[in-house]
């Protein structure tokens, strides 16, 4: 098991792609859940932060990328890790139909027809990351209407910067929403629930 987690950005190579803050990301992993025996998809990888975080935690991970230079960018990623991360090169939501059913899924990208379709494989948790505000609503909507139970924050983060004198101010990161949804179940009736509705032993008629 990794010593750490949610690193900082300078552990990955992020040129010609985007990263996911580590503000942002470790409250992302604490809703994936990632493990052993799981299998994790990163939707939208950029430079695979994400998913290199879930395989150093023991995941399966499969990173799904569109951009070819941004592909080598999680390999690199991964190699300097040594975490062990499938890339499939590729547009979302197409390219998730030849994939294995994931456990949970972190979409980076793409609206509402990728959560659409990561929805549709009925993985047990799926977190997805804005920095639009105006798709958070639509993508909240998508995640209720595919039967999941849906919730989120706004995280914004200020970091310290220092500044002469040994002394230090506050730098804003750019807020991003993060959405996390988990399946949503429904149990039969079981004998307790009958009995309930019924007349219970020994009851008159």
């Amino acid at each position: 098991m990794p010593t750490g987690w949610a690193l900082p950005e300078e552990e990955f190579d992020r040129r010609d792609a985007v990263i996911t803050k580590a503000e942002v990301r470790a409250l992302a992993l604490a809703r994936l859940a990632p493990g052993p025996g799981l299998l994790v998809w990163d939707v939208g990888a950029g430079s695979g932060s994400v998913a290199v975080e879930c395989a150093r935690l023991g995941a399966a991970v499969i990173a799904v990328e569109r951009d070819a230079l941004r592909c080598e960018r999680v390999r690199a990623n991964a190699v300097r890790h040594g975490a062990d991360v499938r890339i499939v090169p590729g547009e979302a939501p197409e390219a998730l139909s030849r994939l294995p059913d994931p456990d949970a899924v972190f979409v980076g990208g793409g609206g509402t027809a990728v959560i659409e379709a990561v929805a549709a494989r009925r993985p047990a948790r799926i977190v997805v990351a804005l920095a639009a505000v105006e798709r958070a609503g639509p993508a909240h909507a998508a995640l209720s209407a595919a039967g999941y139970a849906a919730d989120g924050v706004l995280v914004q983060a200020a970091r310290l910067a220092p500044l002469p004198g040994d002394v230090h101010r506050l730098a804003a990161t750019n807020p991003v929403f993060l959405l996390w949804a988990t399946a949503v179940t429904t149990q039969p009736a079981g004998p307790a629930d009958a009995g309930f509705h019924g007349s219970s032993p020994g009851a008159p008629p």
